[in-house]
């Protein structure tokens, strides 16, 4: 899980000296003796949470976005306990951040609490009274997603022969699913008093605060989550790709957008034109938004920074080890999958 190094510094003023934190705390070698189990049996290393924290601000998607970043590292380091700060500053951000985007298998992350800014935590809390569940059926939305690009999924077209034998769909047919830019996920399940409420409380202030994306002002709330600006329709492999952070859509114009993606050979297995891997998203109903554009530039903001970081691998490697695992070593060289494992599931446990 090694990800990119970081670059030099290019920032000056309260920036600069939180960017020289995460490059010293990436070029250790190990966590000093005082710093507590749970940071140390967590598997996640000093470089890693580095990284985390240092490419969070160089992928910032908004100014304010990095300073406040910027200002909760520079908290931690005034702390007596620096290292631990700074590991739960950066298991904070995977939890909150990587995880709202990122598709894995396993319960909600149980809900840190923010090591650095009381401020953060008042935001969260005023974001809880405001949250609404959001339903499960967005049979509408994809309706409208119909409606708005004219395409058809192979079950609608299907279903148009029996009724027109000459019907011929609009666009070429294949089996889609509802995408969304945020995961409906989020909003699900979050009963007053849940610790799922909290979490996701917790997510959106970071969504606030780091990409200025309200949940209330950009009505994503309770049934807002399905909303055509935070959904699109696509194969059944591009949206697992794109849930998995492993393709992304970078803006190049107004509703232009290149396709990226972590290796080339994805795009090539889609049939994307490596030479022009550049997506118009159009509608033919002009009362309809298409998917926005700062939801698409937080989603590939989160997908930068999972793979430079190697956050997403250390993610992806932890449910692959609780799939694999069938009895916890009795050294205990499995107690970082177990703590895992329950810090997923919601619970937690001393591991020792």
């Amino acid at each position: 899980m090694p990800g990119k190094p970081l670059p030099p510094n290019p920032y000056s003023g309260p920036e600069e000296a939180a960017y020289n934190t995460c490059r010293h705390l990436e070029r250790l070698l190990d966590w000093s003796e005082v710093v507590s189990d749970e940071v140390r049996t967590s598997k996640r290393t000093p470089q890693l949470c580095g990284r985390l924290l240092g490419y969070m601000m160089l992928e910032a998607p908004t100014p304010e976005g990095r300073l406040n970043v910027a200002r909760e590292i520079q908290t931690c380091t005034s702390a007596s306990d620096t290292q631990d700060r700074l590991a739960a500053l950066a298991q904070f951000y995977e939890h909150h951040f990587i995880r709202v985007f990122k598709s894995a298998k396993g319960a909600t992350p149980t809900v840190s609490t923010h090591p650095s800014r009381p401020s953060f935590n008042m935001t969260a809390e005023q974001i809880n009274q405001l949250l609404e569940e959001a339903p499960q059926d967005h049979r509408a939305a994809k309706l409208l997603i119909f409606h708005l690009t004219g395409r058809y999924d192979a079950a609608t077209a299907i279903s148009r022969y029996p009724e027109d034998e000459t019907f011929i769909a609009p666009a070429p047919i294949a089996p889609t699913e509802l995408a969304h830019i945020i995961a409906e996920s989020t909003n699900a399940n979050i009963q007053e008093g849940s610790t799922k409420r909290s979490y996701a409380a917790s997510a959106w202030a970071v969504l606030d605060r780091f990409g200025k994306v309200n949940v209330v002002d950009n009505e994503l709330n309770g049934q807002g989550i399905h909303r055509l600006p935070n959904v699109m329709t696509m194969s059944v492999d591009v949206h697992i790709f794109f849930d998995t952070l492993q393709i992304w859509f970078e803006e190049i114009g107004t509703d232009r957008y290149r396709l990226c993606a972590r290796w080339d050979s994805i795009l090539t297995s889609l049939g994307v034109d490596l030479n022009n891997p550049v997506i118009q998203l159009t509608t033919t109903n002009a009362s309809l938004p298409l998917p926005n554009s700062h939801l698409l530039r937080l989603h590939a903001t989160c997908a930068k920074v999972a793979h430079l970081s190697g956050a997403g691998e250390y993610i992806d490697a932890i449910f692959r080890d609780m799939e694999e695992l069938k009895v916890l070593a009795s050294d205990g060289g499995s107690a970082h999958v177990l703590q895992d494992a329950l810090l997923h599931s919601g619970r937690q446990v001393a591991v020792h």
